[in-house]
């Protein structure tokens, strides 16, 4: 099994953070380079709900189930995929204070399929491309945060 993590700390309570990144209609805003469209309606994040996306990049698609294994309120939710184009993916998002904002860390345990071919992708591509993701969806939650705390504060 892969393990990659990606954290970041944003100038927001971590409240703010939360409930940005448990509102479904964000995931798209903050996966820039991918097309994300909801295949089965969800409206608010809890435990035990099971959703469908299709996710489109390079001309690729594939339908990704998710199930939500685990969410405690303004401190982390994980994921688990039900099918979709990993053998294993598990993503865990903690919230925790940092000074004053908050440690977004995001966690993924995943497998790929076909073996060693799986593993060379991995360590040729996915990891890399893990890492750019991630960056931009840092990047994205904090400009979006950014835009929202700007509107209230006008």
């Amino acid at each position: 099994m892969a393990h990659f993590e990606f954290s970041s700390v944003l100038p927001f309570p971590r409240a703010d953070v939360f409930e940005f990144s448990t509102d479904p209609e964000n995931l798209s805003k903050i996966m820039v380079d991918f097309k994300i469209e909801a295949t089965s309606p969800i409206t608010k994040l809890k435990k035990g709900i099971e959703y469908e996306m299709r996710i489109s990049r390079f001309g690729i698609s594939v339908i990704w189930g998710v199930v939500i294994e685990e969410l405690i309120q303004n401190e982390l939710f994980r994921d688990r995929q039900s099918h979709g184009p990993f053998s294993l993916w598990v993503h865990t998002h903690k919230f925790e204070d940092h000074g004053h904002g908050t440690l977004l860390t995001e966690l993924i345990e995943y497998d790929l399929a076909f073996g060693i071919l799986g593993k060379l992708a991995d360590d040729l591509f996915i990891k890399r491309e893990l890492q750019k993701l991630f960056e931009s969806r840092h990047a994205k939650t904090l400009e979006l945060l950014t835009q929202v705390k700007n509107k209230k504060n006008k």
